[in-house]
């Protein structure tokens, strides 16, 4: 299974009316052509170990409303303890996909520790967090992902992919950058909520 292969079937089982906070790196493009709806309602965060924990905040903060978080091995085990507060809180509109090839690919393919004994499905359920499962199919990922995105509870997908990369024109290409991103996701889920996350400076 490819990264741009979970990326496919991700934006095809979910909807516009979902948010995602995604790991930077090779899935930004691949995720860019595929996933659903219009070009604001993905967070891309630039620093490794933060996108479970964005996204933890944000299923939290709006619990009416299904929130995934595209993370990466390498970005997860950089914050392992995030496990245990998901574990703790358990939010039921939350589900985590992790792509797994047990490399740092883009910066010069440096193993990570899921390439050795490294096990991030044991884990999280270790760590108390709900539906576990390990996938190296899309059938079985498409199975697993309509399974979780409406169980109301936590669900936590470790997809083991392929190293790497689709290459990608440059017209498909995503042509933001993560500030840009950061704005426009605050005011789609501004227009989607009907609420002011962050009121522009006034005008003098």
């Amino acid at each position: 299974m490819r990264r741009v292969d979970v990326a496919r079937v991700l934006g095809e089982e979910t909807t516009t009316e979902d948010l995602f906070v995604s790991s930077i790196g090779g899935i930004l493009d691949d995720w860019w052509n595929h996933r659903p709806g219009g070009e604001d309602n993905t967070m891309s965060v630039s620093i490794l170990g933060s996108v479970s924990s964005t996204a933890l905040g944000l299923a939290i903060a709006l619990p009416h409303r299904r929130v995934v978080a595209i993370e990466t091995d390498g970005s997860m085990l950089m914050n392992l303890g995030v496990l245990c507060t998901l574990g703790a809180e358990r939010p039921p509109n939350l589900t985590v996909v992790v792509l797994d090839n047990g490399l740092y690919e883009c910066i010069g393919s440096a193993p990570t520790l899921t390439s050795r004994n490294a096990d991030l499905e044991q884990i999280a359920t270790g760590a108390g967090c709900l539906n576990c499962v390990t996938v190296h199919d899309e059938e079985i990922l498409r199975e697993v992902l309509r399974s979780q995105l409406d169980d109301d509870e936590l669900g936590f997908v470790v997809a083991k992919i392929e190293p790497g990369m689709q290459v990608w024109p440059a017209e498909k290409k995503r042509y933001t950058d993560g500030v840009e991103d950061k704005y426009r996701f605050i005011r789609h889920v501004e227009r989607l909520e009907g609420i002011v996350v962050h009121a522009s400076s006034p005008h003098v």
